[in-house]
């Protein structure tokens, strides 16, 4: 009986390594915020990663890729930095499991082009969910995605997105809300704990700790977390330097 049980059990192996990748895709047009596209991308990446070493034989949980929102696969960031997408929006095939829309002045601008806008409205009826980063939430409102929602941005730009889109409920406060399969997110690096959120949600919430670990990150700040956190109200009213109280604290 335990041999039989042995051999069912090795036999299931195989069979889970067949389970194909999810996609996620991270859309990035010129002038994109550089940590909106690298922040989750590494998050997903080290994911897949850290699974792959448990488990060597089975298929990357993972398969993560920066789509280009314009005709070229190179664009420049909002930082000078110039990177090379895997391919343009106009060149996506097949199931896509995420998307996630990166911001940036071109955006911000709306200058992004309505083709683009289309071809998010058209595949997020079948994209199992769909979401942005910091001023991303600007192109999701654009496609439409947004109305009758509750949603979040960089609170910069909360009111803009408010008053430019009154059909959606803007929240300005917290690092990212989920509404039904839309998940909008706050700034910069904010993307990174609406990452590790989506990675608990796939995988559950020892994986995301392992990845916030390996990146050296605090788990993932809670959706409800106010933007404005008391560790960073503390650090604006400390009248300490940070320099100094670095070197108190190693003593």
């Amino acid at each position: 009986m335990q041999r039989s049980r042995t051999r069912q059990k090795r036999s299931a192996r195989p069979h889970q390594s067949r389970v194909p990748a999810r996609l996620i895709l991270l859309v990035a047009a010129p002038g994109s915020e550089i940590l909106d596209v690298v922040g989750p991308f590494q998050v997903f990446v080290r994911a897949a990663e850290l699974c792959l070493r448990r488990e060597p034989a089975s298929t990357p949980i993972y398969s993560v890729a920066v789509v280009a929102g314009s005709s070229e696969t190179s664009l420049v960031t909002n930082c000078g930095l110039q990177i090379v997408a895997h391919r343009t929006f106009r060149t996506v095939r097949g199931e896509i499991d995420t998307l996630l829309i990166a911001g940036g002045s071109a955006v911000e601008t709306d200058q992004t082009g309505i083709d683009l806008v289309r071809w998010i409205a058209q595949v997020a009826g079948r994209t199992r969910r769909i979401g942005s980063v910091c001023t991303g939430a600007l192109l999701l409102a654009r496609a439409g995605l947004l109305n009758g929602r509750k949603a979040t941005t960089h609170w910069k730009w909360c009111e803009l997105l408010a008053r430019k889109y009154p059909r959606i409920d803007v929240n300005p406060d917290p690092i990212f809300i989920r509404d039904g399969n839309v998940y909008t997110s706050a700034g910069v690096t904010a993307g990174m704990d609406l990452a590790l959120a989506l990675v608990e949600e796939d995988h559950g919430s020892r994986l995301a700790l392992d990845v916030a670990r390996e990146l050296v990150l605090y788990l993932r700040r809670p959706g409800g977390q106010s933007q404005f956190s008391a560790a960073l109200s503390m650090q604006l009213s400390d009248r300490q330097p940070l320099r100094d109280a670095g070197i108190m604290g190693a003593r």
